[in-house]
């Protein structure tokens, strides 16, 4: 990809390039907000229903195998991977060839997909005892219905992924982002719905899983379809998978599909070793992985989904200078928003656990399984985030193989690290055993991290390096004055309120207090280094703000 100088007409491009990604960031930003509150809200339901027990294990186990048909039809990337092939028939001006493109796709997928899921369900309970070592009969028996309940819901994810790759192609981001919302409306649905004691076909867990399924078909394919239906989407059956969109796809799918990068499994890869730390491993580490996720996809998957198309369509156009402007300013804003969030999670994981979590059937042992797993998963969110930038940076230059090679390397090291702690603590240190895990996974994904930006900046020959090192320094010493004003305001709350105080009253006022104070301490220092990064992210809120008034 050639380096270009940029003409007036250029410019003008460049800034409405930026424009579309603030807008699009904005809005993905909202609606994933909405859509991990809405998870959060998921959680606080099922585990005041069901606490963390065995029958919660067997809840995230179910979800195992339908992740692992994901994973095997790359639907994770399935956006990543057409949105590059589309934009380029698109900035060709080659609509034709476009629809064509996603009328094969989507017919592979289709297939595939269905007879993934069908395969499942005839063997879902062997693969169930694949995937969790150390479940007893019982438990297994508890996880296979729940399992097949849910495999269809697959289907509706993979078609999807493609129609939301489409409307993104188009800048069209609300609807594809209100589908995870619609999808833990279902699930919210069916455990407030829920019969714990109940055994039919809609007692217990089974409500919850025909739930998810509802809500994977509404939000994530009927809705999905009609918006795309209203974009002029073409479709035609077409099994002519040697198109040249269509082999340009799969070149870039092949490596994910052979690869295991760790990404895609870390989640799996964690559970399956969770499964023998005994009752409620698996569940803990389930809760602190989707709290660590919510500033993940609050701030990385809406600046990542929001960034492709603009990155897809500089690599098409061969505009280097304005895809490496776009690249380096999404990893400063990501790590502007990320690793304050992350040392602040740090220091509140007790409290938030003890808010969201502490009542009904889960106690305060749960509380403390799940914070101590949370306290070393927060550590790698700023790492989380980034490798989602710099991994779409190479999708977006149709090169799928370094990131799944890389991350394939990476998984062996994951794997070998839960092993041992695993062997080390097993069932006599749970704590130890889920805190090893959730350790594991952080270190792993930095070290992937570091590489992939190392190799991208090579290609690129630099990658705004002196900015990207000037802010993270800001950053860091602003964080540090979070971190150092949030403990001590924590310290002395400690000290002024009582234990008798009602659990949930005591950790709501400790999260708001030291996120206020540590907040306040972090945007001091950020405005007296004059930080880009806070006038864009201040100015993308009230730019949208005003729109909307």
């Amino acid at each position: 990809m050639a380096s270009t100088t940029a003409s007036p007409s250029d410019n003008n491009g460049s800034s409405s390039s930026r424009g579309s990604v603030g807008r699009a960031a904005v809005i993905m930003v909202a609606t994933v907000l909405l859509s991990r509150l809405l998870g959060m809200v998921r959680d606080v339901v099922i585990t005041h229903q069901f606490g963390q027990t065995d029958l919660t294990d067997a809840y995230n186990a179910a979800f195992k195998i339908p992740d692992m048909l994901m994973y095997l039809v790359a639907g994770g990337a399935i956006s990543s991977t057409f949105i590059p092939v589309f934009s380029q028939y698109l900035h060709n001006e080659d609509e034709e060839g476009a629809w064509k493109t996603f009328s094969i796709v989507l017919t592979a997928v289709l297939i595939v997909s269905v007879a993934l899921v069908g395969v499942a369900e005839i063997f879902a309970e062997p693969l169930v005892r694949l995937l969790n070592p150390g479940y007893s009969d019982a438990k297994i028996a508890m996880a296979v219905p729940l399992t097949q309940i849910v495999l269809p819901a697959q289907i509706c994810f993979m078609v999807g992924s493609l129609l939301m790759a489409t409307l993104n192609s188009r800048n069209k981001f609300l609807v594809p982002a209100l589908g995870p919302s619609v999808y833990n409306i279902g699930i919210i649905a069916g455990a407030v719905l829920a019969d714990p004691t109940g055994t039919g076909p809609f007692g217990g867990m089974r409500a919850l899983m025909w739930g998810a399924l509802g809500g994977a078909f509404v939000g994530n394919l009927l809705m999905q379809a009609i918006s795309a239906a209203g974009q002029g989407m073409r479709y035609r059956p077409s099994l002519d998978v040697r198109f040249e969109g269509a082999v340009k796809v799969w070149k870039m799918m092949i490596p994910i599909l052979l690869g295991i990068s760790l990404p895609n499994v870390d989640q799996i890869v964690g559970s399956y070793f969770a499964s023998m730390l005994g009752t409620g491993g698996q569940s803990a580490l389930s809760l602190a992985t989707r709290l660590m996720l919510i500033p993940i996809g609050v701030f990385a998957q809406a600046m990542s989904i929001a960034i492709l198309p603009t990155m897809a369509r500089h690599a098409a156009a061969g505009a280097t200078r304005e895809y490496k402007a776009t690249t380096g300013k999404g990893l400063r804003t990501i790590l502007f928003l990320t690793i304050p969030a992350s040392a602040l999670l740090f220091v509140l994981a007790l409290p938030i656990v003890e808010f969201l979590y502490q009542h009904g059937k889960f106690v305060a042992e749960n509380s403390y399984l799940t914070a101590a797993a949370l306290r070393f998963y927060s550590v790698g969110i700023f790492a989380w985030s980034c490798q989602a930038i710099l991994t779409r940076g190479f999708y977006a230059l149709q090169d799928t193989k370094t990131p799944v090679i890389t991350g394939s390397i990476m998984t062996v090291v994951f794997v070998v690290m839960n092993a041992l702690v695993v062997y080390f603590t097993g069932h006599d240190h749970p704590i130890l055993g889920v805190e090893g895990i959730a350790l594991s996974t952080t270190i792993a994904a930095t070290i992937y991290m570091i590489v992939l930006h190392i190799i991208l900046r090579r290609r690129l020959h630099g990658l705004q390096d002196r900015q990207v090192t000037i802010s993270t320094i800001r950053i860091l010493l602003a964080t540090g004055a979070l971190v150092l004003v949030a403990l001590a305001v924590q310290n002395a709350f400690h000290t002024l309120v009582s234990t008798d105080v009602p659990v949930s009253v005591r950790a709501i006022g400790e999260i708001l207090l030291c996120s206020i104070a540590g907040a306040a301490a972090f945007m001091a220092v950020a405005k007296f280094y004059r930080m880009e990064e806070l006038t864009s992210v201040v100015g993308m809120i009230q730019s949208k703000l005003k729109r909307k008034g």
